[in-house]
C-alpha cells in the first residue's frame, strides 16, 4: 500500500469519526430542544428531512440565541468536507472535480450551518 492510499484511508476513519460526533451533537441539539417545548411541538429524533433540520435550527437560535451546539455541528462538518476533498486530491481527482467538491460542500455547509435565517 503506498503512502497516498495510506493517508487516505486514515482521513476516511476520521470523517466516520467525526461523523459519529455530529450524530451525537445533533442529538444534544435535539434533546436541549426538545427540554423547552410542549410535547406537540417537540421533535422526533427519527426521519429527516432539509425541512425539518431547517425547522430544528431555526427553533435552536430562537431558544439558545448563545447555544454553541449549532456552530460546533457546523466546524465537524467543515472538518469532515476538508478531510473529503483531501481524499479527493490523494485519490487523483482532477483539480477541477476537487475544487468544485469543495465548493459546492462549502456553500452547503454555509447555507446549513452558518447562514442566519429570518425568522418565520
Amino acid at each position: 500500500m503506498t503512502a497516498r492510499l495510506a493517508v487516505a484511508f486514515a482521513l476516511l476513519l476520521c470523517v466516520s469519526g467525526l461523523g459519529l460526533s455530529a450524530t451525537i451533537n445533533s442529538f444534544a441539539i435535539i434533546d436541549a430542544v426538545n427540554a423547552k417545548l410542549s410535547p406537540d411541538e417537540q421533535f422526533n429524533p427519527f426521519g429527516w428531512y432539509p425541512q425539518k433540520t431547517f425547522r430544528l435550527h431555526r427553533e435552536y437560535r430562537r431558544l439558545y440565541p448563545q447555544g454553541g451546539l449549532l456552530r460546533r455541528e457546523g466546524f465537524l462538518a467543515a472538518a469532515m468536507l476538508l478531510c473529503i476533498v483531501v481524499v479527493a486530491w490523494l485519490l487523483g481527482f482532477g483539480l477541477l472535480a476537487t475544487a468544485w467538491l469543495g465548493g459546492l460542500g462549502t456553500l452547503m455547509l454555509w447555507l446549513i450551518y452558518f447562514q442566519k435565517r429570518p425568522a418565520t
